[in-house]
C-alpha cells in the first residue's frame, strides 16, 4: 500500500522540528545558500530550512544509469557517509528512461529505491502514477536553478525533482572540414552538393530522422509549439498545426542530401559516419562529446542552422535528468539531505568536470568551448512538456517522422498523429 499521505505528514513533522531544536544526537545539515545582490548593491545569502535527521541509521537505496554518472553519484554518497556517518547507501543500476516502468513494480514490492533518476518529461507519469513524493524543502530548487530546470522539475505549481544536469542537442561539426560552421540550411545545402558522395557514405550531415526528440526542431522551426507555449495544454497539441506541416515538408526534403532509409540512420551509423570523419556534421547532444573526442575527430558544436526564411536557430528539445523521491521511501528526509547536498554548487561542478554534464544551477557556471556550444542552443531550446500526454507524442510522432523521411504524404501522417492524440489526452 502507498504511504504517501503518512509519509507527507511526517515530512511536515520533520520539518516543524527545526524551530524547535533538539539536544538528542540529531544530526542536522543545511544547503550553502548562494549570495544575491540587492538594488542597493548588498549581497545577502538566500535561507532555506535545515533539514534533521534522526540519527538512527539509515540505508538509502538510489537508482542511475550505471554509464551516465552513477560512478560520481557514488563517490559523493561516500563522502556524505563520512559526514553522517548514520547514512549508508546502496546503488541499484536502473536506467533513468526505465525507472517510470520498474518503480511501479518494485516500489509497491518494497524492493524500490528511495530515490531515483528520470529525464524530466517524464515526471507527470510518475506524478499520476503516485510514486514521488514533492520535495521536502522546494525552496532549494527555485532559488538556486535556473528557469528552464526549475520548470522541468515543477508539475502543477509543486517542486518535485532535484535538477542534476540540463543538456539539449547542437550542431557538431568537424572543423577540419568546415572551418566556420554554417548558420543557414541554405549553407548547408550548398555544402552537401560538393560534399556527398554516398558510394562512400560521406555525407553533409547526420541525425536520427525517426527519433522524434532530434527532429522535433523541424516541428518546431516555424513557430510551433508543442502543447502551447508552456507545454501544458494538451489540446493545443499543434501536431497537425499549418507551421508544423511547413516545418515537417522541409524535413522531409533533406532526404535529397541523406538519401538512407529512416530504419538504417541509427545512432551507431551516425556516431561512425561522423567519428570517423566521413559525416561533416551531426546533431546530437553532450553526451557524444567524450567519444569523439576519444576519436580524434576535430571538431567543434554550434547552434543549429536557420530554416529558410527564418533569423534564428530551431527550438531544439531542453532535457534535465531529475532525481525523485520515492513515495515509498522510508527516509524521505535523508534522502532530501542528501538531494540538497548532491546538487550544491560545489558538486554540480565536480560533476561536470568528472563527466561533462552541464549543472543546472544559475550559480555554477561553466568555461569550456564545447559546452559553450551546448549552452549557446540551449538558448533556444523549448523543455520537453512532462504532461502526460507526452507519452503518445513518442509514439505517435516517432511513426510519422519516420514513415514521412520514407516518402509518406506529410499532411495525413500528421493528421493521423493528431487523431491519436485527440482520442488520448486526459487517459
Amino acid at each position: 500500500m502507498k504511504k504517501s499521505i503518512a509519509l507527507l505528514l511526517t515530512l511536515l513533522l520533520a520539518l516543524n522540528l527545526v524551530a524547535c531544536g533538539s539536544d538528542s544526537g540529531t544530526t542536522t545539515t543545511e544547503t550553502t545558500p548562494p549570495a544575491t545582490t540587492t538594488e542597493s548593491g548588498t549581497e545577502t545569502a538566500v535561507e532555506t530550512p535545515v533539514l534533521e535527521s534522526s540519527g538512527e541509521p539509515v540505508v538509502l537505496k538510489f537508482w542511475e544509469s550505471a554509464v551516465e554518472g552513477a560512478e560520481f553519484t557514488q563517490m559523493i554518497a561516500a563522502e556524505f557517509t563520512e559526514m553522517y556517518p548514520h547514512i549508508t547507501f546502496e546503488f541499484e543500476p536502473v536506467s533513468h528512461t526505465d525507472a517510470t516502468q520498474q518503480i511501479l513494480l518494485d516500489g509497491p514490492a518494497g524492493i524500490g529505491p528511495d530515490f531515483f533518476m528520470i529525464p524530466h518529461d517524464m515526471l507527470g507519469a510518475n506524478v499520476s502514477s503516485g510514486v514521488v513524493l514533492p520535495a521536502v524543502n522546494p525552496s532549494h530548487i527555485t532559488d538556486n536553478f535556473v528557469p528552464a530546470a526549475v520548470t522541468a522539475a515543477t508539475l502543477g505549481g509543486v517542486v518535485y525533482g532535484y535538477p542534476m544536469s540540463i543538456e539539449t542537442y547542437a550542431l557538431f561539426y568537424n572543423k577540419d572540414l568546415l572551418p566556420e560552421p554554417p548558420k543557414t540550411f541554405e549553407e548547408v545545402l550548398a555544402f552537401a552538393a560538393e560534399y556527398n558522395n554516398p558510394a562512400e557514405n560521406r555525407y553533409a550531415l547526420v541525425w536520427e530522422p525517426n527519433n522524434a526528440y532530434f527532429s522535433y526542431i523541424f516541428f518546431s522551426g516555424y513557430g510551433s509549439q508543442l502543447f502551447g507555449p508552456n507545454g501544458d495544454d494538451p489540446m493545443q497539441h499543434n501536431i497537425n498545426a499549418p507551421n508544423t506541416i511547413k516545418g515537417i515538408e522541409f524535413f522531409q526534403s533533406l532526404r535529397s542530401i541523406l538519401d538512407v532509409p529512416s530504419a538504417d540512420l541509427s545512432g551507431d551509423f551516425c556516431n561512425q559516419a561522423f567519428e570517423s570523419g566521413l559525416a561533416a556534421m551531426y546533431l546530437v547532444g553532450p553526451w557524444r562529446i567524450a567519444d569523439c573526442i576519444a576519436s580524434g575527430v576535430n571538431f567543434g558544436i554550434t547552434t543549429i542552422p536557420s530554416f529558410p526564411g527564418e533569423s534564428s536557430p530551431p527550438a531544439s528539445f531542453s532535457g534535465v535528468r531529475i532525481f525523485c523521491i520515492s513515495a515509498y521511501s522510508e527516509h524521505p528526509v535523508e534522502a532530501a539531505m542528501f538531494l540538497e547536498y548532491l546538487t550544491s554548487r560545489e558538486v554540480q561542478l565536480r560533476r561536470f568536470e568528472a563527466n561533462g554534464q552541464i549543472p543546472a544551477r544559475k550559480d555554477a557556471q561553466v568555461d569550456d568551448e564545447l559546452s559553450a556550444g551546448i549552452l549557446a542552443q540551449s538558448a533556444f531550446a523549448f523543455p520537453m512538456p512532462s504532461i502526460n500526454e507526452m507519452g503518445q507524442y513518442w509514439q505517435s510522432m516517432g511513426a510519422a517522422y519516420g514513415n514521412i523521411w520514407d516518402g509518406a504524404d506529410v499532411v495525413s501522417e500528421l493528421n493521423a498523429a493528431a487523431e491519436v492524440m485527440e482520442a488520448n489526452i486526459g487517459q
